[in-house]
């Protein structure tokens, strides 16, 4: 049985959370090789994670788009991390 787009949702920001490196330091971040920003992109994604965990708090449903969207972004930001040694 498929998740319900609220459990689809909680699932995907706790997946992304353990996936990307919010909780090194900024000097580990910003040292090295620096493609696209990696720190403003940490920024940017825990700033999303915010507001879906937040709307997920309200008991808002999120629409499969979101969730969608949502994990394109994630990937992304992963993708970027990658090519900036941090994952």
């Amino acid at each position: 049985m498929k998740p319900n787009t609220s459990t689809a949702m909680q699932l995907l920001i706790q997946e992304i959370q353990t996936a990307l490196p919010f909780d090194k330091p900024e000097h580990e971040i910003c040292e090295g090789k620096c493609v696209g920003c990696p720190k403003k992109m940490l920024e940017y994604m825990g700033s999303e994670l915010d507001h879906y965990q937040c709307q997920l708090n309200n008991n808002e449903i999120p629409t499969l788009g979101e969730v969608s969207d949502l994990a394109r972004i994630a990937k992304k930001v992963h993708r970027n991390m990658a090519r900036n040694n941090l994952v």
